[in-house]
């Protein structure tokens, strides 16, 4: 039991709805609706993609790899949509679309490998 004032997870909380599926939301892959974006300059931000991707739908999750040394883009991109329809738009607009002096490639992410 808690002490007061202390933490409580959600799923112990009064309302909770008793789930025994304590944390599973946690545990469930994003990749259901994520889109992968590649060509991107190593100049591109995240409120960029923002900007580009917001008219099809609202994005959840905006992920962009950066080089750790220097703080620059990696050249790629995922964009996290909260309906599957709504990112299938987004990649039959903007695949092959000129962003940044570049040519967008935008398709569907595949699913992340188990690591060991």
């Amino acid at each position: 039991m808690p002490k007061p004032g202390g933490y409580v997870p959600p799923s112990l909380r009064a309302g909770a709805g008793g789930s025994t599926l304590s944390g599973e939301s946690m545990r469930r892959p994003r990749d259901e609706n994520s889109v992968r974006v590649t060509n991107l300059s190593e100049d591109t931000r995240e409120p960029e993609l923002q900007v580009l991707f917001r008219p099809f739908g609202q994005i959840t999750r905006i992920y962009v790899a950066t080089d750790r040394e220097t703080g620059e883009s990696r050249g790629f991109a995922f964009i996290n949509f909260m309906r599957r329809e709504e990112a299938q738009k987004a990649i039959d607009t903007l695949d092959g679309f000129g962003f940044d002096n570049l040519i967008l490639r935008v398709e569907w992410a595949q699913p992340r490998e188990a690591r060991s």
